[in-house]
């Protein structure tokens, strides 16, 4: 059996998760130990394997990061030997959930920031990764992490511009392909039929045999903040991501990417980077370990027996209460 997955490209808040809960519908193998949603943020799931998940959570706090660290990793990061322990970490995930799957896919946002990592443990495993690009606009994105953690826009522009430059970056050479979150909930059938054709792929589930699926899973409440018209800014990390999101929203459109654009843009980050004051940066160092430690941490919590045996205390104390333990 061909051994293939459907990597999910997208930035936190970038409608990934309604995209792959699509995917799902059309038996796409997601893994069943998935994060379950939030009330207000992901009411219906994140559609991320929980252990790829942590797995990429700890390898980020190896590297002394975290997910929404602004800055880029050193060169050649992902060939570390201290690495090698969630490697077979994660092919021994891969082997238990997915070893039996026609196509399977990953979603989590971390792995635009870690790709070439993983494009090392798909050719070991000789699987063939096909690329699915979900773009939305940096506004409407800084406009839901504002709401969820109180970002300032420079920082999630800055944090949408690296997940997709780094992601665009290694992936090519690999089939991918763009798709427009917005367009994508007007045109779900459309936009599936398209990827199917464009990645050469056959859904378990066909798009039409799934349109009741699909429509019933697409509801108009999964889309939180609307597109809007953005106003050109000329602060270098705006700019940067609006010219960035321009170029992505042609490729949404079956136009080609401008290669040497995007290479001059990386240049552009670069510069950017090499701009920040070296206290700063040693700053959000530290603090990515700290961060990651804590994220480490809760994850083992939420992982955790006393956690999930305690789940049903902590309903009724909301129900009688009105608070969590």
């Amino acid at each position: 059996m061909k051994k293939q997955v459907l990597v999910i490209i997208g930035m936190h808040r970038s409608g990934t998760s309604a995209s792959t809960g699509a995917l799902r519908c059309l038996g796409v193998d997601l893994g069943d130990r998935l994060y379950q949603g939030h009330a207000g943020i992901n009411d219906k799931g994140y559609f991320e394997h929980a252990g790829i998940a942590d797995t990429n959570d700890e390898v980020l706090a190896t590297l002394g990061s975290s997910w929404d660290d602004p800055l880029l990793h050193p060169d050649d990061w992902w060939k570390r030997d201290d690495l090698a322990l969630y490697v077979r970490k994660v092919n021994k995930l891969i082997q238990q959930d997915f070893s039996r799957s026609p196509l399977w896919a990953v979603k989590d946002p971390r792995v635009c920031r870690l790709l070439p990592w993983w494009l090392e443990i798909f050719a070991s495993l000789q699987i063939t990764p096909h690329f699915l690009f979900v773009v939305r606009s940096p506004a409407a994105v800084h406009r839901s992490l504002e709401k969820r953690d109180g970002f300032p826009r420079e920082k999630s522009f800055l944090l949408w511009t690296l997940h997709y430059l780094e992601a665009e970056r290694y992936s090519r050479g690999y089939a991918r392909t763009f798709i427009d979150f917005d367009r994508f909930l007007e045109e779900p059938v459309e936009s599936l039929l398209r990827i199917e054709r464009e990645l050469n792929l056959t859904f378990p589930v066909s798009v039409n045999e799934a349109k009741s699926g699909l429509d019933a899973f697409l509801s108009r409440d999964l889309r939180h903040h609307t597109a809007e018209q953005e106003l050109q800014d000329t602060q270098p990390v705006l700019k940067l991501a609006q010219d960035l999101h321009g170029e992505l929203v042609s490729a949404t459109k079956e136009l080609p990417l401008n290669i040497p654009v995007l290479n001059e843009l990386w240049t552009r980050m670069e510069t950017i980077q090499q701009g920040f004051p070296e206290a700063l940066v040693s700053h959000i160092r530290s603090s990515g370990v700290i961060r990651g430690g804590l994220q480490i941490t809760f994850n083992r919590i939420l992982r955790s027996w006393s956690w999930v045996i305690g789940k049903p205390v902590r309903w009724v104390e909301r129900r009688l209460f009105g608070q969590d333990v």
